[in-house]
């Protein structure tokens, strides 16, 4: 049942429409002119408002306009209240904002056919807006937990310098990355990236995150292959209805080598004197059981540049549906490969946004760079 405002300078209309509604267990409320009207509309917040487009003190258009300008009444229903030879009022009140109109004199069944109709469409858009508002605060709220997870500080001692650029989807997107001392000597870098976006990737991102770090902690003796083969093992699509690709890097300080491997995953990027494009080893995606554990290691030289990235960077769209591209990405880096490697990140994060012509992305950006 809902709270009808009767808006009408006639005493015989207003006591009609509240005996009809009355007896259908709705609640009444009266004002015989617009001035009354709106003041009680804005006191009572009604459900819906019937509305005579003839009142004694302003037009009824007049006040249709006003209550739909109104940020507090706008999204209230109205229904007009018009003569039988109003055609021309009856329109401009419905390109105005009103819902329906009521011819009169009028038929009960008419009157709360058309009231009914219209409180149930009101409760229903209030409830869908409800559930949105709710799915809003919760994709903030995955969002905030994505961030938490992204580290504030590199560990110390194993580059030269470490910098990344990350920027979620307003969408809410799975990248996760992070850099994990092993012991002395060695370091895990890992990028990846849940398919799909919302809730479900954000949180399988943080549940990836947190297997992760349990992983590290409980393997003094950590080798690459058997970590890439416990991931696919316990992230299997039919468990978990999403796959992710993951680049994973151990950096052994000592000898200057980088291990790698690359479960589905954009290859990455090695800048000294040339750009290399580091494209193996490449392997499934992780969690349709199609992994075999495979690593290669290079020997890095002093003052080379590694950048780990996902493909929202690449895949990043313009307006002609152009994609940002793995070589303009490449060509961007290597220009910039004389800058501090917080500027060059920048000035590459900076053309992308030149590039798309937007600060909003589909899916999240991540790119990490790693001076040794």
């Amino acid at each position: 049942m809902g709270k009808v405002l009767v808006i009408d300078d006639d005493r015989t209309i207003r006591m009609l429409l509240k005996l009809i509604l009355n007896k259908a267990g709705h609640v009444v409320l009266e004002a015989f002119d617009a001035k009354t009207g709106l003041s009680v509309a804005e006191i009572e917040s009604p459900d819906l408002i019937l509305l005579d487009l003839m009142l004694p003190d302003i037009n009824g258009l007049n006040l249709l306009n006003a209550i739909k300008s109104n940020e507090w009444l706008k999204k209230i229903p109205i229904i007009v209240l018009t003569g039988s030879t109003d055609q021309e009022n009856k329109l401009v009140a419905l390109r105005s904002g009103a819902v329906d109109f009521i011819t009169k004199p009028f038929l009960h069944e008419e009157v709360l056919l058309r009231v009914n109709t219209q409180l149930k469409l009101h409760s229903l858009i209030n409830s869908l807006e409800n559930a949105v508002s709710h799915l809003e605060k919760d994709l903030m709220a995955a969002s905030r937990i994505q961030k938490s997870l992204i580290p504030s500080y590199p560990p110390e001692g194993y580059f030269d310098e470490i910098h990344w650029i990350y920027e979620p989807s307003h969408k809410v997107g799975g990248d996760i990355f992070d850099i994990i001392p092993i012991d002395d000597n060695s370091v895990l870098l890992y990028v990846a990236d849940i398919a799909g976006h919302g809730v479900n990737a954000a949180m399988l991102s943080v549940i990836v995150h947190r297997f992760i770090e349990d992983y590290c902690d409980n393997h003094p003796d950590f080798e690459l292959s058997n970590f890439m083969l416990e991931l696919d093992r316990n992230f299997r699509f039919n468990d978990f209805t999403l796959f992710f690709t993951i680049t994973a890097a151990l950096f052994h300080r000592e000898s200057k080598t980088l291990e790698l491997t690359n479960a589905g995953h954009p290859a990455p990027l090695l800048i000294k004197d040339d750009m290399l494009e580091l494209k193996e080893p490449a392997e499934s995606i992780i969690g349709i059981d199609m992994l075999e554990g495979n690593t290669k290691c290079y020997t890095i030289s002093p003052g080379a540049r590694l950048f780990l990235y996902t493909d929202g960077v690449t895949e990043a769209a313009n307006d002609r549906g152009q994609l940002f591209g793995s070589e303009r990405l490449m060509k961007s880096l290597f220009e910039q490969r004389n800058f501090q490697l917080k500027e060059q990140l920048e000035n590459v994060f900076n053309k992308l946004k030149t590039f798309t012509g937007n600060n909003e992305f589909e899916d999240d950006i991540s790119i990490i760079g790693i001076q040794f």
